[in-house]
């Protein structure tokens, strides 16, 4: 019997509230994208004696999707005729191997949220771009360690499919209805900087004590990154979830049965960032790459076609979102979280484990 007020699955005869998966989100098309930023400026030729050597004129680690790196990756290197090496991972396993060097060092971490970069400040060297003239001051480090990139709000996302009609997801109590036990998808915050800004944005608008029931009703499942938040709502393997905008408006685009909402009770509007690591062997490539990033063409097709909400103040929300200024902010203190994240995880992931079957 389902909770009154609570999200309840949709029956159907003959079939039972969860269904068997459905194929993962399909890939967003790089080719558009690049051709979108060709459109925004004139292109340098691409450097054909700097692809032949072994090594590379720039290394990047970051957190952000494939799609979205790649564009971004032919095109800087088009305009500047210097060859990338991108590293993928998460945020917290990259910000880990960065600390320990145990296999080698960037010069440019490109994602991760605020409190992930100001938890490991340290690592950074200080830069400020032209760019991050129209980057409020509440977007970035105080000492310009990291300058935000975009700006993530932490969402709800639902099966409109398999939850019934005028039972949507509309608060974060959602999370913990044990009529949803097992049926709530959340990804790892050891791994993931999205969610744990995210597990940081529920602590901080529901307490820690809705932090533990939430944790129980995950059944002691945490998904390997974000995106496969997504794709298990989606599918209809999971009713409901909690993680950021832009990976929910980019699901939309997609045609699936995922939908999302802002919560009643408010939400975080943290920026991910972009920054210069200490001791970079190429500062001045790493420069140049930090700008590219947060200049205005990139931030237009970041929210064109990857849904992603730019830092700048003077660039248009995604298409299917709304504006800052309709989102209920909660009061989120990005130095406090920074400070308390470990210990926050630590309790989390403990929670999650000691209530799996």
């Amino acid at each position: 019997m389902r909770k009154e007020g609570g999200v309840a699955p949709r029956s159907a005869p003959g079939s039972a509230a969860r269904r068997p998966p459905r194929a993962a989100l399909a890939p967003a098309v790089v080719l558009a994208a690049t051709c979108a930023l060709a459109l925004a400026s004139a292109c340098a030729p691409r450097n054909s004696g700097a692809q032949a050597r072994a090594e590379p004129d720039l290394v990047v680690w970051t957190s952000h999707p494939e799609e979205l790196v790649e564009a971004a990756r032919s095109e800087f290197e088009d305009r500047s005729g210097l060859r990338l090496e991108v590293r993928r991972g998460g945020t917290g396993e990259l910000l880990s191997l960065l600390r320990s060097g145990a296999e080698g060092r960037p010069d440019v971490f490109w994602g991760g949220g605020a409190e992930s970069l100001s938890a490991s400040a340290d690592l950074f060297e200080p830069y400020r771009s032209p760019e991050a003239a129209v980057i409020p001051d509440g977007l970035r480090d105080p000492e310009w360690r990291w300058t935000g990139f975009s700006v993530l709000p932490t969402v709800l996302v639902y099966n409109a499919r398999l939850v019934e009609p005028g039972r949507e997801p509309r608060s974060w109590k959602a999370l913990a209805d044990p009529v949803l036990r097992g049926l709530v998808a959340f990804a790892d915050p050891r791994v993931s900087g999205s969610a744990f800004t995210a597990l940081a944005t529920i602590e901080a608008a529901m307490g820690g004590a809705f932090v533990e029931r939430f944790a129980a009703n995950l059944d002691g499942r945490l998904r390997e990154e974000s995106r496969a938040v997504f794709a298990a709502v989606a599918s209809g393997e999971c009713l409901v979830g909690a993680s950021f905008e832009n990976g929910a408006l980019e699901a939309l685009r997609f045609g699936t049965d995922l939908r999302f909402s802002y919560p009643d009770e408010g939400t975080s509007l943290v920026p991910d960032g972009i920054a210069l690591v200490a001791g970079a062997k190429r500062p001045e490539a790493a420069r140049a790459f930090v700008d590219f990033a947060l200049g205005p063409d990139l931030a237009r097709v970041a929210a064109f076609r990857y849904g992603r909400r730019s830092a700048r103040s003077d660039a248009p929300p995604p298409r299917g979102a709304l504006p800052l200024s309709s989102v209920k902010p909660i009061d989120y203190d990005i130095a406090a979280q920074a400070a308390g994240r470990e210990s926050l995880i630590a309790c989390f992931v403990a929670a999650v484990e000691g209530a799996g079957p």
